[in-house]
């Protein structure tokens, strides 16, 4: 009979545990969304604000129009109280107030010889072939300057790039693209980047959601499908299979990818016109324990290991 009850007691404690877990599950997933929705709530915030702003500046630049035509009309009330005739200026010519003396009267300005105009004219064109040659020496000197400091410029190697520890936070097809998807990532930023990746085809949609990752975060931003994307998920590939490649146990979103004996901080942002990645992207590949390298040097996270794919060896990364 105490055998009995004690079992029924264990069903009821289990039957407890299980709705617990279900719970504690159920709320990860509102926490997510709350996440979700804040994030969008603090862009569409940004938004809103700069265009109050724009708005706010077109107001004050009409003001500001409108001072100006009633300054300008009372100078010429002004003037015309004080026996200045008003001479019609042909549009598009432009007059210097500089050209004025104070002690001879405008009238006797716009009524020149033409003998003078054709000094003035001259001695205009002169000024300009001046400037001219001036610009042109220059623009020699700034082309020279990055010849002469060439021996000083940073190798092209890994350490240009900007690699770190992300965490998919949600990724959905891409609305106008069957092979893309589009992710939230968190890069341990104020906000989460928004990310295009070509993946559909190679893992599933659940496989993506709340998913350790690595990304390159300084190529500059790139419009795919209209959307956007602003980093790329770094993956083991071959023609036949793709991998996301993954930090080791206890990374966070942020954590830097080093690698010894390439120092140095990254590019704010690589420039397309150098192809710093497209020469650089040859030497990553994974070695035959599937540990992610550059010319055989592995992805580190400082203090806790490894960057890896998990079955492919031996495979290019990009």
């Amino acid at each position: 009979m105490f055998l009995s009850r004690l079992l029924v007691k264990m069903a009821a404690n289990n039957a407890v545990l299980n709705r617990l877990e279900q719970k504690g599950a159920e709320a990860d997933q509102v926490i997510e969304y709350l996440k979700q929705q804040v994030a969008l709530l603090k862009e569409k915030a940004i938004l809103q604000a700069s265009l109050r702003e724009e708005k706010k500046l077109r107001v004050e630049n009409a003001k500001l129009k409108k001072e100006i035509e009633g300054l300008k009309q009372e100078l010429i009330q002004a003037e015309i109280r004080n026996g200045v005739k008003q001479v019609a200026v042909p549009p598009g010519t432009t007059l210097s107030t500089a050209s004025f003396s104070e002690d001879v009267p405008q009238p006797a300005a716009v009524t020149a010889s033409s003998g003078s105009k054709d000094q003035i004219k001259g001695e205009d064109e002169e000024k300009k072939k001046k400037e001219k040659v001036e610009k042109k020496g220059e623009k020699k000197e700034k082309k020279q300057q990055p010849a002469a400091g060439s021996s000083d410029a940073k190798p092209v190697d890994v350490s240009r790039l900007d690699l770190r520890v992300g965490c998919i936070i949600t990724a959905e097809k891409h609305p106008d693209a069957d092979t893309l998807y589009v992710e939230q990532v968190d890069v341990g930023e104020a906000s989460p980047r928004t990310v295009v990746s070509g993946l559909v085809k190679y893992v599933p949609l659940d496989k993506m959601q709340n998913r350790m990752a690595i990304l390159l975060c300084n190529l500059k931003p790139a419009k795919m499908r209209g959307v956007i994307s602003q980093a790329m998920l770094m993956c083991a590939s071959s023609p036949e299979k793709v991998e996301i490649l993954a930090p080791p146990f206890g990374a966070v979103p942020g954590d830097r990818i080093t690698f010894e004996g390439f120092p140095g901080d990254p590019e704010k942002e690589l420039n397309p016109k150098k192809k710093i990645w497209e020469q650089i992207q040859p030497d990553l590949r994974t070695n035959d324990q599937c540990v992610a390298t550059y010319k055989g040097v592995p992805f580190e996270v400082k203090g806790k290991g490894v960057c890896r794919a998990e079955t492919m060896a031996n495979s290019g990364i990009k």
